[in-house]
């Protein structure tokens, strides 16, 4: 059964993964369950800061650890461009990492091996983020 994206029109979904697989699979998932929405990958900060400037995601998905780039990285860079949902989404969070991801900013955090609850929490993080624009 498709989740319904509601009203949400074409998302920008900015994955940041060094895995072309792994990022296909989100991608995937997400369409699966009925998002309607165009992904861009990056694995570096370059690439990062280029995507957010061009892409101009409405999220952005990150794994945590990568080569040469972490995902905490990518995260105070997203932070330090403005209030773009981020969600981490890595085989590799326990607990404490992921209390400190959420302490510095991130929205959520999902477990790759287990990723069912990804497309609720993308709506959730998206439309948050939205209705505290509007608030503003």
């Amino acid at each position: 059964m498709p989740h319904e994206g509601g009203n949400l029109e074409q998302l920008k979904i900015l994955l940041v993964e060094d895995s072309p697989e792994d990022a296909e699979l989100l991608s995937d998932q997400l369409l699966e369950a009925g998002l309607d929405a165009a992904f861009e990958r990056v694995d570096s900060e370059p690439s990062l800061r280029a995507a957010l400037d061009d892409f101009q995601p409405d999220i952005v998905l990150s794994d945590l650890s990568m080569p040469g780039f972490s995902g905490h990285q990518a995260l105070r860079l997203v932070r330090q461009n403005g209030a773009t949902p981020f969600i981490f989404v890595s085989g590799t969070m326990g607990e404490e990492t992921a209390v400190k991801a959420l302490q510095d900013g991130a929205n959520d955090y999902i477990i790759k091996h287990n990723p069912t609850r990804l497309p609720s929490a993308v709506i959730r993080a998206i439309r948050e983020a939205r209705a505290d624009l509007e608030r503003q």
